[in-house]
């Protein structure tokens, strides 16, 4: 994915020539060394097969593993039984080549066949000998891929990283849009505020700051309001990177003694935007610099947009400067996608997969993936995977879905046992009620439906009896208990209402979803 952009055009148009690019061969680790040239068309639209392979490999590495790999400056094309991963840098080729070849060879076999080819090559793009490296309309492609361990970056090499302009057109296919984002009641407000700040409204704030659980849509925000800014003032100046690449920037610009131009290509943005903000904590040079820049980039009056996994309060080790700093713009958090959101995203995501689901299969996958989108999205290829090696024809049903998903190790049961304790923590953050209340002899109705739920969960990721689950509740008969979740029960299937404003079924999702996966606990839904 292309990390840096920027929106500057002749006469405000782009041209609508497409670029070549020349990729060379890569030898390390056995992959095969080839001179060839590509037409880049970056208006088509990503194929099926490519989706599909894109997503299984994120289920095979994990989200981490792939989004230090391919989402900063790789690309994946998949065309004629071959693979191919065409990088920015030699760095970045080799890095793959030496910790991801063997997953690439792994996932396309799986999917294409054994007769599959896998090549990792470094596509050198044919404007790159003819940008001034220091113009202003001009992005630096300085994506160096890393461990997390600064010793192992490359001075030379991120240096080295070809500049290039960047047309619409790759914008347009690489980044999100807004209006392809499923609003919910979880992230309306979100959303809402990305849409302001991207139209550059007088009322619009100058920093927005988007916090939420990995998954919920925060970069999907973050990469719309830089493609809806482009796309309202292309004259402007913008620049998308993550944290980590700011950091590689940072220090390789200190060891070139090049930091003026560093800080000069930063602070004359009209955008900036940094997702995973939080990689800054205990990093504290870069967080001095990060924060001279938001000072600078504030004077001249133009905007910042953040992401972080945490609210600004709750991240661990970040200097209070750059705290208030964040703090002084709108703060806004995405939540997990409720159950009505889960639908809508289900029901996208399997018709852009060409993929027929009865709704009974609709809602196993919103029932059993209540964590995030990313969930619904591996869910849906194993499906899609499974139905075409399986041949299934026509719509996928829930039994089929069911079958599909038993194995797969992000929605199985924990090996380790989900203690009574545990579940009694859960439900009562839920719920919005103190633990002495739940156990006591309250009858108030709160207290005994927070019991009934308890004694539901217990039953369904447990091994106790109803009179184990009594004695802990405090109850002498373990009569009432079984009361308790029955009652649940009854709500579940006529999709009643828990408390006010409070779905049984969603908030048995969440909580089913957080001790099975070891998640602390949300707040109370009730109160948020």
């Amino acid at each position: 994915m292309t990390s840096f952009f920027q929106a500057n055009h002749p006469n405000g148009a782009a041209s609508a020539r497409p670029s070549a690019s020349r990729v060379r061969g890569n030898r390390t680790g056995g992959v095969s060394s080839r001179a060839v040239e590509v037409d880049q068309q970056p208006d088509l639209e990503p194929s099926c097969e490519l989706g599909a392979f894109e997503q299984a490999l994120r289920i095979d590495i994990g989200a981490h593993r792939y989004r230090i790999g391919f989402e900063t400056g790789a690309r994946i094309q998949c065309c004629a039984q071959r693979v191919t991963v065409a990088t920015e840098t030699l760095f970045q080729a080799e890095w793959i080549t030496r910790h991801l070849r063997s997953n690439l060879e792994q996932v396309a076999k799986q999917l294409f066949g054994n007769a599959v080819t896998v090549e990792i090559a470094v596509a050198v793009a044919a404007e790159a000998a003819h940008a001034e490296r220091g113009a202003l309309p001009v992005a630096a492609a300085l994506a160096t891929p890393s461990n997390g361990n600064q010793r192992e970056i490359e001075p030379a090499l991120v240096a080295s990283a070809p500049i290039r302009r960047v047309s619409a057109s790759v914008r347009e296919g690489t980044f999100r849009r807004l209006d392809d984002f499923v609003i919910g009641d979880a992230n309306r407000l979100a959303f809402s505020a990305s849409e302001a700040f991207a139209h550059n409204g007088a009322g619009a704030p100058n920093l927005l700051f988007l916090h939420g659980e990995c998954g919920v849509g925060k970069t999907h925000l973050l990469q719309g309001i830089c493609r809806r800014w482009a796309e309202c003032s292309p004259q402007s100046s913008i620049r998308y990177a993550t944290a980590e690449q700011f950091t590689n920037e940072y220090i390789t610009a200190v060891r070139a003694s090049t930091l003026d131009d560093f800080r000069r290509r930063i602070r004359k943005l009209d955008l900036l935007a940094i997702d995973d903000v939080h990689f800054f904590a205990s990093k504290h040079a870069t967080e001095r610099e990060f924060l001279y820049t938001l000072d600078a980039i504030a004077l001249s009056g133009a905007r910042l947009a953040l992401v972080s996994d945490e609210h600004p309060r709750q991240i661990k080790r970040f200097s209070e400067s750059l705290i208030s700093r964040f703090l002084s713009g709108m703060v806004v958090r995405l939540d997990r996608p409720d159950r009505a959101t889960r639908l809508s995203l289900v029901r996208r995501l399997a018709h852009e997969r060409q993929l027929a689901l009865h709704p009974c299969a609709e809602e196993v996958l919103v029932s059993r993936c209540a964590g995030s989108v990313r969930e619904i999205e591996g869910a849906l290829t194993r499906i899609r995977a499974v139905a075409q090696l399986d041949g299934i024809h026509g719509a996928i049903t829930g039994v089929h879905a069911e079958r599909m998903l038993g194995g797969d190790v992000s929605l199985a049961l924990p090996s380790a046992p989900i203690r009574l304790s545990r579940i009694i923590e859960a439900v009562s953050m839920r719920l919005g009620i103190s633990r002495d209340d739940l156990l006591t002899n309250s009858r108030h109705r709160k207290s005994a439906l927070a019991r009934g739920v308890v004694a539901h969960l217990a039953r369904e990721v447990t091994t106790h009896s109803y009179p184990e689950i009594a004695r802990v509740l405090g109850r002498r008969a373990h009569s009432s208990v079984h009361a308790g979740a029955k009652a649940i029960r009854e709500l579940l299937d006529c999709d009643g209402v828990l408390l006010a404003g409070m779905s049984a079924r969603e908030a048995i999702d969440q909580l089913r979803h957080d001790l099975v996966r070891g998640a602390r606990p949300l707040a109370s839904l009730h109160s948020a």
